[in-house]
């Protein structure tokens, strides 16, 4: 026995008798008895957004894509947890490490850092994995404090793939030192 909705469709009652578009989304007509609309599939990953009363509703992509999240202006996308990275608030590296005897070691994990070189007495060079795309990168550092005060760490050559860092005693009038402590830095910028 055919039900009711078929009985409509192949009278013609709901305005078609076939649908153009397999698996399509039926939407009501203009009029509480008007023919059904067939708005069709879609793409995937797109979602049926409602356009307001007396519109149909559209598909739309609400995931931002790369260029969008590096705008940081939209407030209609969402951010996925892959393209987080291009953010500009989003830290693009990190790694803290300590150095004994004259050599640098990573503490735990770092992000987007290949290796970490002993350039010379307090200065390690911080190697990315994946390069900025220019050198108009800043860092932000924290420092243990050293033997005989304050530590501060200095971006002293921005490369896009790579950053000098200097360690020094804050109130030495003296060269650079190796920390004696923990140091660590953070880095902001376009990859």
């Amino acid at each position: 026995m055919a039900s009711a909705i078929e009985n409509a469709v192949t009278a013609g009652r709901l305005g078609v008798r076939t649908l153009t578009t397999a698996y399509g989304v039926l939407a009501a007509g203009t009029t509480a008895t008007g023919p059904v609309q067939n708005i069709g599939t879609g793409t995937a990953g797109e979602l049926l957004l409602s356009s307001g009363a007396s519109s149909l509703p559209t598909y739309t992509d609400i995931v931002a894509s790369q260029a969008q999240v590096e705008a940081a202006s939209s407030t209609s996308v969402y951010i996925t947890p892959g393209r987080q990275k291009y953010h500009p608030s989003t830290a693009k590296v990190y790694v803290r490490w300590q150095v004994s005897g004259g050599t640098p070691t990573i503490d735990g994990s770092g992000y987007n850092v290949s290796s970490l070189t002993d350039t010379a007495v307090g200065q390690v060079t911080v190697n990315f994995t994946t390069s900025f795309s220019d050198a108009n990168y800043g860092c932000a550092s924290t420092a243990a404090e050293y033997a005989s005060g304050p530590m501060v760490l200095i971006l002293a050559t921005a490369n896009t793939g790579s950053a000098l860092i200097n360690s020094k005693e804050a109130f030495s009038p003296f060269g650079l030192v190796d920390p004696t402590g923990y140091v660590g830095i953070a880095c902001f910028g376009d990859q």
